[in-house]
């Protein structure tokens, strides 16, 4: 859903594993948008816990809107262009 947004502006998507033990079972996944400018994966060594993992995708974020999500979150397509002019 996130690749999905209909905002116009720039879009940087920062995807955390948290040490996951089954990557050889999501690697597709990554692959489907490793070659989307728009997203970046960050993969942790070890399982560090929610917060630390949304810590790493913070760190590496830059800009005036920061939206963490959990991979089972869907979001209609135009919740990213509603957040953007809520916060104008």
């Amino acid at each position: 859903s996130i690749a999905s947004q209909d905002y116009a502006g720039k879009m940087q998507v920062y995807v955390v594993d948290d040490g996951s033990a089954n990557r050889d079972v999501v690697a597709p996944v990554h692959r489907i948008y490793a070659s989307d400018p728009r997203f970046s994966f960050i993969l942790l060594a070890n399982n560090v816990g929610k917060r630390k993992a949304q810590i790493a995708a913070i760190r590496s974020s830059s800009g005036d809107l920061v939206l963490n999500v959990d991979s089972d979150t869907i979001l209609a397509a135009d919740v990213v262009t509603k957040l953007v002019l809520k916060m104008h």
